[in-house]
């Protein structure tokens, strides 16, 4: 029941994200689907600038949108700097769209006006402590001034969106262009609409189309491109949404219904173990039984009796299993990085269900055994006599067959999990991120940047314990926030363009990490016109028509109005995990590039890097926060809903096997017992005590052979739609599926013989007596 408590605890919260918005049933997101000569090529959550005004023009069913931009930022104040990543512009509609609660400030005018921002009341503490935030100003990157407008609520966790603070909408496109507002070909662009009531919005998407016809049909056809967009329930999005640049890693509905069945299961496994258990141990009370008949005792009394005496035993059980469950729930926390709360007040419906499904599961429980119990003759338990029935002994074994099915399944299910999770570590991803400390660059630069971007390298590697050091737009385990469409061969049509990830990076980079050249060269400043020059990957390569690597070098490219030449091929390498495919890729070179910083740090010495470097980094980047992470770290966080799964499912999944086994251990104990004065005299016959072994072992041997070819079937079935999601993946190998029956019949083996051996050592004269 605890299990089961926090299990549903987890499942609860993740079923809850978005839900405290009132208009939630209103609101949709705007999701892009890009595509080029018919073929998918992009899918971004954050799609292009000009989609949220079309539709208000466009549709009545629209009533507001919202538009936002990340705008990762140094922030200052006074003498304070900070750096800050979760920072966005956002238009004026924003609080009147959604329900995030403003302290400070008037919905409508917070955001209204060009450089005016609303910060959270944890980050306007931050900066102000004590004092009123409302009209104070902030530096933006060292160089725009906000004034605070109003303070919000900080963003509750079960939240798709997660912000500290918004700045206008007028503000970005004053700094970039007037196009922020209205571009069918510029991407990056949350948009959120809030529908009229009544609208439809299955039926509004289906009009989209004839939308991106008006305002971008002659584009997308002239570059054989074309644009489908999808409107995202609000509340769906946290469960059902991976698309480039989501707010956070969002969560799995697959993963939520996967440990809902686990918890289940558990539950499940726990009644059925107190079912064989009860009716099992009936016959220690055959003459309480047949005494209470005799004194007049009705049927319906004795059931009522029984069922009364498992619903009080299940009602303790639900207390214990409280307070159990308030025990364990801080570890839950830190395997799940949640701050989950037992008692919060906001899901008695939640409590409502489980306090009625225990109630409910222990009083079904204990129907069967009290219909058992109560059906003993009084004539012959009166006499000592055990009545043995056929129906009982087919159901306790239907029983037992699906108690080992569910253990089958899970077994095989933590085998799955963890030997895919160990083929994801272990693969090769053809670059090296081994002793990588990684720090992210300025955003605070003056017109001597260049000089001291150059002179901050230096000074790095001559540091002992530095042996290379790279700069590039993005590092490893990143998607590359860079994506260009319409890149084609200069000689092409227009309407071959294509859509690229594009990473900048100096001329380090690809020995840095060890990428494998296989054509051509890799970049370098001793040539004057390095800027014009790319280098592809080969995914990049097939998909701009060359049919050898080595066609493509010193070939010129379209890209954004400009001509770059190809000088070189790479090897594929996973720049993100191995649950996406290898990506198209075009490497560009930039001399004074410094997104983030890669530092190659000898074993040992990484608590000195880190702090050698920031004394470095404040020195030449001064008005700076230093911020830094290890790659190798930075990596595995891709990986982190499928490690939280792996976890959980493993955790509660070995909790149910031992449930199971404590089970199987009671039963063949009593079974065992009930066969005493057989064992004995079979040893008095002569029976030695393997033979016993082998003999009591068979029956329970048959069952797990029977639990084993149902359960194989399914657990194949829910092990390939988890696998789906990755490209890369393991086989599901016949060991896989065959160990966990070898393990369960281990088990079942180990459990009967030392219950035999234990019976077998007594004197036979004893066990002769026992009736």
């Amino acid at each position: 029941m605890s299990s089961f408590i926090l299990i549903m605890k987890y499942v609860s919260n993740e079923l809850s994200y978005d839900q405290s918005h009132t208009k939630k049933d209103r609101i949709y997101r705007v999701q892009l689907d890009r595509y080029n000569q018919g073929e998918l090529s992009t899918q971004w959550a954050a799609g292009c600038a000009g989609v949220g005004p079309a539709m208000l023009e466009s549709f009545p069913e629209v009533d507001r949108f919202v538009k936002m931009h990340s705008s990762n930022a140094m922030i200052s104040f006074g003498e304070k700097v900070f750096r800050e990543d979760h920072f966005f512009y956002a238009s004026e509609e924003f609080f009147r769209v959604f329900d995030f609660k403003l302290l400070q400030g008037i919905d409508s005018l917070v955001l209204q006006e060009p450089f005016t921002a609303v910060l959270s009341a944890s980050t306007a503490k931050k900066y102000f402590g004590e004092e009123d935030p409302l009209g104070k100003t902030i530096i933006h990157n060292g160089s725009n001034s906000f004034r605070i407008t109003g303070i919000f609520e900080d963003v509750p966790e079960n939240s798709h969106m997660k912000f500290d603070c918004l700045l206008s909408f007028e503000t970005y496109i004053s700094l970039t262009s007037p196009q922020a507002r209205n571009s069918f070909d510029w991407d990056g662009f949350y948009t959120y609409v809030l529908l009229k009531e009544g609208a439809d919005g299955k039926f509004l998407e289906s009009k989209l189309p004839s939308m991106v016809n008006q305002y971008a049909g002659e584009t997308m056809e002239e570059f054989g491109m074309n644009m489908i967009f999808h409107l995202q329930p609000l509340t769906d999005i946290h469960l059902n949404s991976n698309y480039m640049v989501e707010f956070e890693a969002n969560g799995d509905l697959q993963i939520v219904y996967f440990l809902s069945i686990v918890s289940f299961f558990i539950l499940i496994i726990a009644w059925v173990n107190y079912i064989n258990l009860s009716t099992s141990m009936a016959i220690n009370r055959m003459k309480e039984i047949g005494i209470r008949k005799i004194i007049g005792a009705q049927h319906s009394q004795l059931i009522t009796q029984f069922v009364f005496e498992s619903f009080i035993l299940n009602l303790f059980a639900i207390f214990f299993s409280v307070g159990l469950a308030y025990l364990l729930l801080p570890e839950l926390n830190e395997i799940a990085g949640r701050r989950l709360i037992l008692f919060n007040g906001t899901d008695l419906d939640l409590w409502g269900k489980v306090l009625l499904l225990f109630v409910a599961g222990g009083i079904v429980a204990g129907i069967y055994p009290a219909f058992v119990i109560s059906s003993f003759k009084p004539s012959q338990v009166l006499k000592g006599r055990s009545t043995k029935s056929s129906a009982g002994n087919i159901m306790r074994r239907f029983l037992v067959v699906f108690q080992f099915a569910i253990s089958v399944i899970l077994i095989i299910g933590t085998f799955v999990v963890f030997h895919q999770l160990q083929f994801l570590k272990q693969q090769e991803l053809g670059m090296n991120i081994d002793q990588t400390l990684v720090i992210v660059g300025p955003n605070v630069t003056d017109s001597t940047f260049i000089s001291k971007h150059e002179n901050f390298k230096v000074e790095a590697s001559r540091l002992p314990y530095v042996s290379a050091i790279t700069a590039s737009t993005t590092v490893p385990g990143s998607q590359p926030p860079w994506n260009a469409g319409g890149i084609r061969k200069l000689e092409d049509d227009p309407v071959k363009g294509q859509q690229y990830r594009i990473i900048g990076m100096d001329e380090d980079y690809i020995d840095y990490y060890g990428l494998s050249i296989l054509e051509g060269r890799k970049f370098s400043a001793d040539y004057s016109n390095e800027s014009q020059s790319v280098i592809f990957n080969e995914s990049a390569i097939k998909l701009m028509g060359f049919e050898m690597m080595e066609d493509a070098i010193n070939r010129k490219i379209y890209f954004w109005g400009d001509t770059f030449a190809i000088v070189g091929v790479v090897k594929d390498f996973h720049q993100e995990s191995l649950k996406k495919s290898t990506e198209p890729l075009i490497l560009r070179y930039f001399s004074n590039i410094s997104s983030f910083y890669s530092i190659k740090v000898s074993a040992g010495h990484y608590q000195k890097a880190v702090t050698g470097m920031e004394e470095l980094f404040k020195t030449f980047y001064p008005g700076n926060e230093y911020d830094y992470f290890f790659l190798d770290d930075h990596f595995d966080q891709q990986y982190k809903s499928e490690l939280l799964f792996g976890k959980i499912f493993s955790s509660f999944s070995t909790l149910s096997i031992v449930i199971a086994c404590l089970g199987l251990f009671g039963l063949t104990g009593f079974v065992t017992t009930l066969r005493t004065r057989e064992i004995g005299i079979r040893k008095t016959l002569g029976a030695s005590r393997n033979e016993l072994i082998i003999l009591l072992s068979t029956e329970f041997s048959k069952l797990v052979f029977m639990a084993w070819i149902p359960a194989i079937p399914l657990v194949w079935w829910l092990s390939n739609r988890w696998l789906a999601d990755f490209a890369y993946k393991v086989n599901l190998s016949w060991w896989l599926f065959a160990g966990p029956g070898l393990l369960i019949l281990m088990i079942a083996l180990a459990t009967i013989s030392y219950h035999t051996l234990k019976i077998s050592s007594l004197n036979p004269t004893e066990t002769l007596r026992t009736e």
